[in-house]
């Protein structure tokens, strides 16, 4: 008898999951669909790096959705905060924002541009996910995409935990150098362990070759540039 017990409610118990399995189901995919900034949320854009030729470029921000694919292409409606002091179509503009059809996943294009204006000052844009007939807006705290914008040269974000190791401190001499002499523009992003060394031979290897040269590279400090 207490064997017939144990096996009675062992299937209530059963029937009890597969009940609250199948409810979580629907919910999945009855649920509406969303979205929200996928990866990297903020980024310093400065057009310092580039060369004066450059008068526009582009930051590209993947957003991912929850819920189902679709047969057609929907639209990401993105609306600049209150906290941006960059003007839209002058400063930037964001370039096609669209899930395609049977994705899960967009990368949108937002372009900047090179204003006189930029060479004294630094700007900030902030693109939140509003509301639109295709998609509501995903996790609270992956809503907005905040980048700086400017024409000043400045310290790297990412300098005392990304750079630091293979270059040592921070002077505007030396990022200029390294810019020069490796041809990178963008280095608020973490690359591979196997480019860090090899952009740092490559600088050591200019380095070496300036100071041959030119003699020793003098810093804005008074001090000379070096590599650890």
């Amino acid at each position: 008898m207490e064997k017939i017990i144990k096996n009675t409610v062992l299937l209530f118990l059963l029937i009890l999951a597969f009940a609250s399995c199948t409810k979580n189901k629907e919910l999945l995919f009855n649920e509406a669909n969303l979205v929200y900034v996928e990866y990297q949320d903020s980024t310093d854009y400065t057009f310092a790096t580039r060369p004066a030729a450059v008068v526009m470029d582009s930051i590209v921000v993947s957003y991912r959705i929850i819920g189902s694919v679709s047969a057609k292409d929907r639209q990401i409606k993105l609306v600049p905060t209150a906290a941006t002091t960059a003007k839209a179509g002058y400063h930037y503009k964001v370039g096609p924002a669209v899930i395609k059809a049977n994705e899960f996943s967009s990368k949108v294009p937002i372009y900047v541009y090179r204003r006189p204006g930029l060479k004294d000052s630094s700007l900030v844009v902030v693109l939140q996910v509003a509301e639109n007939e295709d998609f509501k807006p995903g996790f609270p705290k992956r809503l907005n995409y905040k980048f700086t914008l400017t024409d000043v040269l400045k310290k790297p974000s990412n300098w005392e935990t990304t750079w630091v190791s293979y270059f040592g401190s921070y002077s505007e001499v030396k990022f200029k150098f390294l810019i020069t002499a490796t041809g990178k523009t963008d280095w608020n992003s973490s690359p591979l362990p196997q480019d860090s060394r090899y952009l740092s031979q490559k600088a050591r290897n200019a380095l070496l070759e300036y100071n041959q040269t030119y003699g020793p590279l003098i810093d804005e400090n008074g001090q000379q540039v070096f590599f650890p």
